[in-house]
């Protein structure tokens, strides 16, 4: 019952990389219902602009477009041990969670090898984190949409944190539906 809701966001404007060749897999370690906060995500907007996430000139972790829709957005239940995945551009938030119930989720981001980071990174942990085929010093470079999470947020550490900026929530009115 003390959950906070994740704002809507695309989780490309947290890290844009040379290429949008990016997966985030979410492994549910307890059942993801509208309850105790499941995923929502946008159809289709993977394929859309990058919108805004910044704040009085900060990264704020969460769409700030005034006109923002979000009436198509579709709610993922899953059992604990279901999986999410959606592209790093697609837009998403979880609702807050309302029940006595947990609701954990481990979080994996998978990206296609020649897909850099464009704030920076080094060799070492690139070649640590890398899964599987050979690591390559030429990224792809591909023509998409980018907007860089600078100047930062006024408040570090998890995305909650650094939504706090806002001073609002979108989903504080949202209620349980059947």
């Amino acid at each position: 019952g003390v959950g906070e809701s994740v704002e809507w966001h695309q989780d490309w404007s947290f890290y844009p990389h040379s290429n949008d060749d990016i997966l985030a897999v979410g492994v549910c370690l307890d059942d993801m219902k509208e309850e105790n906060g499941c995923l929502l995500v946008i159809p289709g907007s993977h394929k859309g602009p990058i919108l805004d996430h910044h704040l009085d000139g900060h990264f704020a972790g969460a769409v700030t477009e005034e006109d923002f829709d979000d009436s198509a957005a579709e709610k993922v239940e899953l059992k604990a041990g279901g999986i999410s995945i959606h592209h790093v551009r697609a837009l998403h938030g979880s609702l807050p969670n309302l029940s006595p119930n947990p609701r954990r989720l481990l979080l994996f981001q998978y990206c296609a090898g020649d897909s850099w980071p464009l704030a920076g990174g080094d060799w070492d942990g690139y070649v640590r984190s890398y899964l599987r085929g050979e690591p390559t010093n030429q990224p792809r470079v591909t023509s998409v949409p980018v907007r860089m999470p600078m100047p930062t947020s006024k408040r570090g550490g998890s995305i909650y944190e650094t939504q706090t900026i806002l001073g609002r929530s979108t989903f504080k009115s949202v209620k349980a539906a059947g």
